[in-house]
């Protein structure tokens, strides 16, 4: 007995080419398709840092002052609170500045 049928079955069950099933792999896979950029995600990247560094900056500097002037005038913790309450308004002041210019930029475009 030979096996001929069994190859006819193998022959149809033959793939396509290799670029073929990467091309239907990429097509499932939804490949192309709102896929953000590696440029865009380091821009967004870069954003987020600054963004959060403005924040930073600012509660790090109030509290620079306030221990300055607690020692200084030997008030210990209270200038440290208030430079530290200050400092987040000015870092939440800043980042608003910056989404706000930001978002400006966007909208140009």
């Amino acid at each position: 007995m030979s096996n001929d049928s069994g190859r006819d079955k193998a022959d149809k069950k033959q793939p396509g080419s290799l670029d073929e099933f990467s091309e239907r792999l990429d097509r499932m896979r939804g490949h192309g398709q709102n896929e953000p950029s590696p440029q865009k995600s380091a821009s967004a990247w870069g954003r987020a840092m600054r963004i959060s560094s403005d924040l930073l900056a600012g509660v790090f500097v109030g509290c620079l002052l306030g221990l300055g002037l607690d020692r200084w005038l030997d008030t210990e913790p209270v200038f440290l609170l208030i430079g530290l309450a200050l400092g987040f308004a000015a870092g939440l002041r800043n980042m608003t500045r910056t989404l706000k210019q930001e978002n400006d930029q966007s909208s140009e475009r």
